[in-house]
């Protein structure tokens, strides 16, 4: 497929992705779940980088993303759509400041990813998508030991688990997707500091630090 016919299905996809998070919302799912299902569900992304010719469309889809995520609660009390979208995904305990450091890191990373070293931005994001996403949906529904960090939000210790798992697993695969096998003690350890970082992570920042500080760890590793 040319770099076109590409950016034609990624956005596809994400009409399809906004869509399906709506109908969900107004089916009865929760808020706080959908949020989770397009977290984990945007890691697809990444396993799409090596089918681009050139670096400018996919870096140019995630910054136009970001911008139109920062836009959107703008938008909310004048157009309906938007005001869906937004119902859909926050909560009094998620706020859309997440969602656009989301796709802010997701932004940033792919310029990284596709500029420089494939491997660390991949792995930053997959930690994000699945670490994070897996690991929020999981602790909410099965945490029983709660912590909070100072400034941050409720966490359990069973998320922060499938945080390491999720993330360390996205690590993985980055390594494999880009024929750079990581080591057993170099998946444990973006695991960890994966769900140490999202454990301690002021509310609503650690869809930006996570990755972050995956993404460095990673770099110093690979």
């Amino acid at each position: 497929m040319s770099d076109l016919e590409l950016t034609a299905t990624w956005l596809a996809i994400l009409v399809c992705g906004l869509g399906g998070a709506i109908v969900l919302h107004v089916v009865g799912v929760a808020s706080t779940y959908v949020r989770d299902m397009l977290h984990v569900g945007a890691g697809v992304w990444v396993l799409g980088w090596p089918q681009w010719h050139g670096r400018a469309m996919p870096i140019a889809i995630t910054i136009g993303i970001a911008v139109a995520t920062a836009c959107v609660p703008l938008l909310a009390g004048h157009n309906r759509l938007a005001a869906r979208v937004v119902r859909a995904v926050t909560s009094h305990d998620e706020h859309w400041l997440g969602l656009s450091l989301y796709t802010l890191a997701f932004a940033a990373l792919t310029a990284a990813g596709l500029g420089l070293d494939p491997v660390p931005a991949a792995a930053a994001l997959l930690a994000l998508a699945l670490g994070d996403g897996l690991g929020g949906a999981f602790g909410r529904r099965f945490g029983h030991h709660g912590f909070r960090a100072p400034g941050g939000k409720r966490k359990s210790f069973e998320g922060a688990v499938v945080v390491a798992l999720g993330a360390a697993t996205g690590a993985a695969v980055a390594g494999s997707l880009f024929d750079q096998p990581l080591t057993a003690a170099a998946i444990v350890l973006l695991g960890t500091v994966a769900a140490v970082v999202e454990a301690l992570a002021p509310r609503g920042t650690d869809n930006l630090l996570v990755p972050a500080a995956v993404w460095f760890a990673a770099s110093l590793v690979t």
